[in-house]
């Protein structure tokens, strides 16, 4: 699997691994993903306009590091059960408005 990052404006904001570029583009062009970025929130500011583009591009090698160490995290705490499974990486510190224990 190869690691993509979602860019706004510039700024990578999520990396997540998929098959291939047609399925990053899928997974970003996705109502639940758009609708995430839209409630979202990073420095008290939605992650995405709603108008904005979203740019996809791989992973630069900082991003993949961080990316892998993650998902080893999550493989070893048992989150994930192997190295295939999907798994995304906030690059930003995000929070959600609706979670009541925010």
């Amino acid at each position: 699997m190869t690691v993509y990052v979602a860019e706004i404006n510039g700024r990578g904001i999520v990396a997540f691994n998929t098959a291939d570029r047609d399925s990053a583009d899928q997974f970003v062009d996705s109502e639940p993903f758009r609708a995430d970025f839209a409630v979202l929130e990073s420095e008290g500011k939605p992650l995405w306009n709603g108008t904005d583009d979203i740019f996809i591009r791989e992973a630069f090698p900082g991003e993949h590091a961080r990316f892998k160490a993650s998902q080893a995290r999550a493989i070893k705490d048992e989150e994930i059960e192997d190295e295939d499974d999907e798994w995304v990486l906030f690059l930003v510190p995000v929070t959600d408005p609706t979670d009541e224990e925010s």
